[in-house]
């Protein structure tokens, strides 16, 4: 969550002189109140009528919390093909084995996604439930807690792996249509309160609302590129889905750090750290510039991703702004190792579009190398951070945190850093990238 990045920037940056330029997007005391109090900040997303400016920050730290936009630097890149995370020969396992097991698709699951009004309507902004919520409209205070019932990040992106991994196009594609044809994800919510940071106060804006978001439109963006790498959609059905998956892309794009202003920065924008709360929306991009063929978006996500590896270390791939000593909550091994799985989702993607990760991003394999060796002894590295549990290597990992990517780069290159057994079942699902599990991806 956003809540700890103004304890952990506030003592390093603060300064006079490091505002931040906002280059328009809103901000504001006026305008958090107003958004914290009323419901006049959320969005409804099919009044969004063009695409909009992208904003992909510059997260290496240069001395100040200024913003720097990078979302266009450099010459324009448009992809190559329509592949993204599943190669074109690649392909899943026919079969479904019923084990009881959650994590496994059970026959007459996988058959078609599921769209109801009381779970697709609104994108929520759920509470974080730590007591330094700030509700200025009572009301909101109980409606929020009600609603979280109604949160359910992963009920899509469980059938859409299911599908795409049987095969099942035909179903895919119907239920994506079903989708569109209700305009689904309606709204994108504003977090109803304030929060309390220390001395200062935020809004979050909707960092909330946009983190549990990704773990549903990433695997659809990724269906939707399968669909269309295999010549599944009619004219008329490709138009439906395209033109409703666009403007919900279009409403990840809120500027700096998702609108987060706080009083500790005169409720002004400010730097956008290189983390695990900042690396979904480059995924994203990436996947809808494979999936429109956008060199916009295409080109923010690859800067954003270039801007990430320049926060690796150049001797073991780990990453400076999560990997670290110290006191905080904000990094650790738990976040550090869902910033690298992104990574290698992205390099799986960038070498599916022709790109030699290996040799042009040595640091990648570097860490991934630096994983499989060091997640077996991970008690002897002693980070600090708040996010240092191992949940990712358990039985109960969280859903869009797990140990999955190691496999997937084994089985893509051909290398062995992991060996099927050496952790469980459970680690080897990405259900948020349209893979339910990466050992089972095979070549033809």
């Amino acid at each position: 969550m956003k809540k700890n990045l103004i304890i952990l920037f506030v003592s390093i940056f603060i300064s006079v002189n490091s505002y931040a330029d906002h280059k328009g997007w809103p901000h504001g005391k006026k305008w958090a109140y107003n958004c914290a109090k009323t419901t006049d900040c959320n969005i409804i997303i099919e009044n969004i009528l063009e695409q909009p400016k992208l904003f992909i920050g510059k997260s290496v730290i240069n001395g100040n919390n200024k913003v720097k936009n990078i979302a266009e630097k450099g010459k324009p890149v448009k992809p190559s093909k329509m592949t993204g995370i599943w190669k074109e020969n690649w392909e899943g396992s026919k079969e479904f084995i019923d084990e009881g097991d959650s994590y496994k698709c059970k026959r007459g699951d996988e058959r078609f996604l599921k769209w109801s009004e009381i779970f697709d309507n609104i994108i929520y902004a759920p509470a974080i439930n730590d007591g330094n919520e700030i509700f200025l409209n009572a009301k909101f205070e109980s409606e929020v807690f009600e609603a979280e019932k109604f949160f359910k990040p992963w009920r899509h992106a469980w059938r859409i792996s299911c599908l795409i991994q049987s095969g099942k196009f035909e179903n895919l594609k119907k239920s994506l249509v079903k989708g569109a044809k209700g305009k689904w994800f309606k709204v994108l919510q504003s977090d109803p309160f304030l929060y309390k940071s220390g001395k200062y106060k935020d809004f979050q804006a909707y960092g909330n609302s946009l983190n549990w978001f990704y773990p549903t439109i990433i695997p659809l963006l990724e269906a939707h590129i399968v669909l269309q790498q295999k010549g599944i959609y009619k004219k008329d059905e490709f138009e439906i889905v395209h033109s409703w998956l666009e403007k919900r892309v279009w409403a990840l794009e809120q500027g700096p750090m998702d609108g987060l202003v706080s009083s500790a920065w005169k409720w002004k924008h400010f730097f956008e750290p290189g983390n695990h709360e900042t690396i979904n929306k480059k995924v994203a991009y990436m996947l809808w510039g494979i999936a429109d063929q956008n060199e916009t978006y295409y080109t923010a996500a690859l800067n954003g991703f270039e801007d990430f590896y320049n926060t690796m270390r150049k001797k073991n791939g780990t990453f400076k702004n999560e990997h670290k000593k110290g006191e905080g909550q904000n990094y650790g091994l738990q976040s550090g190792n869902f910033v690298g799985q992104n990574m290698i989702v992205m390099s799986i993607i960038l070498e599916h579009q022709g790109v030699d990760v290996r040799k042009k991003y040595p640091k990648i394999e570097k860490f991934v190398q630096w994983a499989s060796k060091n997640y077996k002894k991970a008690d002897k590295l002693n980070y600090g951070g708040g996010n240092n549990n191992l949940r990712f290597l358990s039985d109960d990992p969280m859903k869009k945190n797990t140990l999955g990517w190691m496999y997937l780069w084994d089985k893509e290159y051909g290398t062995e850093y992991i060996q099927l057994g050496d952790y469980p079942l459970e680690t080897r699902t990405m259900f948020t990238y349209g893979v339910y599990d990466s050992t089972e991806i095979t070549t033809k």
